[in-house]
């Protein structure tokens, strides 16, 4: 099990207590009221994806693979196709590629072109990790994406579970999160008074 470090280095980093919050590593952060906050820091999604799958990963879907597939390993899971064809995805965000709808406002808006990119809907959408994760492991079962705020992944998980309880599938992959330390996303909090600076 290749964990590249990270898992060990935040359970390291809590021990010596120290501080995930830092200032934003965003475009346009000095236009923000709030420019601090508990943001990824070193992730490098070329070393972890090939450029085809890059065009198809909003930040959020890439941690969403890769927090699956360390699930996956450490759960000892081998999907067989038996299993695979029963298995599913179940998963919470409350904003979803929030970092692609940023892009995309900034290319229609700032930028004055015409067109987005032509797999923008496929990276922003609620389901985009769930399909991602689904075609990752080859999984046929129930699969879908659950937003409901701040309960979004509690959500999730409640149903993944309910799922397997039923008999409606014998294996699910379920969580939450996002990736919404955007211009947009940090500005659109900010505006609602949810943060301060």
């Amino acid at each position: 099990l290749d964990l590249q470090g990270a898992p060990q280095a935040l359970v390291a980093a809590m021990r010596e207590g120290v501080c995930g919050i830092g200032p934003l590593q965003i475009r346009d952060a000095d236009r923000l009221t709030v420019t601090l906050g508990a943001q990824v820091t070193g992730w490098d999604p070329e070393a972890r994806f090939s450029a085809r799958e890059l065009t198809l990963y909003d930040r959020a879907t890439q941690f969403a693979i890769e927090a699956g597939r360390q699930a996956v390993a450490e759960a000892g899971l081998v999907f067989d196709p038996g299993l695979a064809e029963a298995a599913g995805v179940i998963l919470g965000t409350a904003g979803g590629g929030l970092g692609t709808v940023d892009d995309s406002y900034r290319t229609v808006y700032q930028e004055g072109k015409d067109r987005v990119h032509p797999f923008t809907v496929p990276r922003l959408m609620h389901s985009a990790a769930v399909s991602a994760l689904t075609m990752a492991h080859g999984l046929h079962g129930p699969s879908f994406s659950v937003s409901s705020a701040c309960a979004s992944s509690n959500h999730a998980m409640a149903l993944a579970f309910q799922t397997i309880r039923s008999g409606a599938a014998p294996v699910m992959l379920t969580g939450g999160g996002g990736a919404v330390l955007c211009f947009g996303g940090v500005e659109g909090w900010g505006g609602g008074r949810v943060t301060a600076g």
